[in-house]
């Protein structure tokens, strides 16, 4: 019993370290709201996927991560702001099998965003 017990908690302690290595190793894009406002929708385009993130509140982020499977090209981004107003852009590069790698949108109060990677 005493075995079973330990092996249980091993693995456990697997998933959970597997778990967290994934989540550092895959590249992944994270909305920083720092508008003052809602922002209702925020789609980001990578050559070969889509990432929707909805209802960021102010001062709130969101992170999703996204495959390594990618053409190359450039991130485009659509932002709907709770009072109507639309942003669009492109910015930053993915390329092929990139790992570990963030890129962080921040929409500003005068409702610009600012893109880092």
């Amino acid at each position: 019993m005493r075995t079973c017990l330990l092996m249980l908690a091993f693995s456990v302690l697997c998933l959970f370290i597997g778990y967290h290595a994934y989540l550092f190793i895959m590249p992944s894009v994270k909305v920083i709201n720092q508008s003052g406002q809602l922002l209702t929708r925020v789609e980001v385009s990578l050559p070969s996927n889509n990432l929707v993130f909805d209802n960021i509140g102010p001062s709130q982020s969101a992170r999703i991560h996204h495959s390594t499977e990618q053409a190359d090209g450039d991130y485009a981004y659509r932002i709907r702001l709770s009072s109507g107003k639309h942003i669009n852009g492109r910015c930053g590069y993915v390329t092929h099998d990139q790992y570990m790698k963030v890129l962080k949108l921040t929409v500003n109060r005068d409702a610009k965003v600012k893109c880092v990677e």
